[in-house]
């Protein structure tokens, strides 16, 4: 497998952060009654509340309502960031690593296997006696 080198690589990371700074993300509160809209970089774009919550919450309540929807947008926007800032090798690697833990899961599986045949083989010739 062949890697770019390392200024290609800066280059496309910085690109892709770029986008994902730019890029507006959206999270809700557990209701649905407040939106809030954020870019990658974690600034508030917007706050969108219903009628509904304007009828039916006090004030202390739509904030927490808001708080939470900001939270939750925020949370996207720092994943997205995450994201972009990865690697294509940091995901090989993490490919990688998961393949090589399955196999092993695998051989575990297998060996457990053989042990409770076994197990049921020798309980089997004990009861047999």
């Amino acid at each position: 497998m062949t890697y770019p080198d390392f200024a290609e690589q800066v280059a496309e990371v910085r690109s892709r952060v770029a986008a994902a700074a730019a890029a507006e993300v959206s999270g809700e509160d557990m209701g649905g009654l407040v939106r809030v809209t954020a870019t990658g970089k974690g600034d508030i774009v917007s706050v969108r509340v219903t009628e509904r919550a304007l009828d039916d919450l006090d004030a202390r309540s739509l904030a927490e309502r808001i708080t939470e929807a900001a939270n939750a947008a925020l949370a996207k926007a720092e994943a997205t960031l995450t994201e972009a800032a990865r690697t294509n090798r940091e995901a090989d690697d993490t490919a990688y690593a998961m393949a090589r833990f399955t196999d092993r899961m695998d051989d575990l599986l297998d060996r457990l296997t053989r042990l409770d045949r076994d197990l049921e083989d020798r309980l089997g010739e004990l009861g047999g006696q």
